[in-house]
């Protein structure tokens, strides 16, 4: 059973219609997150449905899940405390 994330942010708006490059993450989008954790900085990749981003603090492994809506942001930069 998968764990539940510790940490949830909904950022609606952020949909893309095109699909992700399945070979590289090359040209696929992503957020940054700051990790107050650790003190860290981290690119977080949308998964290939395009529903959320998801990653880990490159640290303590902690894991951070983005999910993906309308209406949302346009921000780019995140701290996950």
């Amino acid at each position: 059973m998968e764990e539940t994330p510790p940490y949830f942010l909904e950022i609606d708006g952020m949909e893309d219609t095109a699909q992700p490059d399945r070979q590289s993450l090359c040209g696929r989008p992503w957020v940054g997150i700051r990790f107050d954790c650790c003190g860290v900085y981290s690119r977080i990749y949308r998964n290939l449905d395009g529903t959320a981003y998801k990653g880990w603090c490159p640290q303590c492994m902690r894991r951070i899940r983005l999910r993906v809506g309308q209406g949302g942001t346009d921000a780019r930069f995140f701290t996950a405390e």
